[in-house]
């Protein structure tokens, strides 16, 4: 219903569009919860728990600044160059990612990775679960391609979004194990993922090509979760590491 009404007065570029289905899914995963056998609040305290391994919380920034920084070198070759230039300074960023974390995008995470992939693991790999929460994660923004400014309904684009959407849930998946279920580091992550490019070329053979950003962008998910499932099989993780989730 939120999207219809925003179709029809066109208020895409106008209001905050995103909120509502940012903070749905883990309103809903609350609520399933609390009408479960599950305590809500020891679900709420085991989730938000942050004493993890420090090093996760670096992998959580790492990851997606390499797979969308990596972009612009690939297109800078052939003569091109790169040059280091942030949309923001140092602080805004830090602030942007912040936001972006507790606020709008991570919180999501809640749901998908922090609810719906632990009990979807009871039934199937964690490799299937990913892929599944990555498809109902895809059809949830399907409805922003109807109007809103950072989402082009067009083959290229729509097939970019399609493949990084489910290769980065396989992801995802994953790293939600690692952590035993904790997603703060996964929130961070997904903050990272939203926050674009810190360099830009010029001047390279691809630098006019849309191809980059499916190929090697949302391509580059899909790499780290054949890596995942070459060394640990359909569990992405060690055993020791799927068993904390369970």
């Amino acid at each position: 219903m939120w999207d219809a009404i925003y179709y029809t007065f066109g208020w895409w570029e106008t209001l905050p569009t995103t909120f509502p289905r940012q903070w749905g899914v883990p309103l809903g995963a609350i609520v399933v919860i609390w009408a479960s056998d599950v305590p809500l609040g020891a679900w709420i305290t085991g989730t938000f728990e942050w004493r993890v391994h420090p090093g996760l919380y670096l992998v959580a920034i790492a990851v997606p600044l390499v797979v969308t920084n990596v972009q612009p070198v690939i297109r800078a070759l052939g003569g091109g160059s790169v040059t280091y230039s942030p949309p923001a300074t140092l602080p805004l960023i830090t602030l942007f990612v912040l936001a972006n974390m507790v606020v709008l995008g991570g919180t999501e995470e809640l749901g998908w990775r922090g609810f719906l992939q632990s009990n979807l693991q009871e039934h199937t790999s964690v490799l299937t679960a990913g892929l599944g929460v990555g498809v109902l994660w895809w059809a949830w923004h399907l409805p922003l391609f109807l109007g809103h400014q950072n989402f082009v309904l067009e083959p290229v684009p729509f097939l970019r979004y399609t493949v990084f959407v489910i290769g980065a849930s396989a992801v995802f998946g994953a790293f939600v194990n690692v952590t035993a279920g904790r997603v703060l580091p996964l929130m961070l992550m997904h903050a990272s993922t939203n926050l674009g490019a810190l360099f830009e070329s010029s001047g390279g053979v691809l630098e006019s090509t849309p191809l980059v950003s499916l190929v090697v962008g949302s391509g580059l998910w899909w790499l780290i979760a054949i890596g995942l499932v070459a060394r640990y099989g359909r569990s992405m993780v060690p055993k020791s590491k799927l068993e904390a989730l369970s």
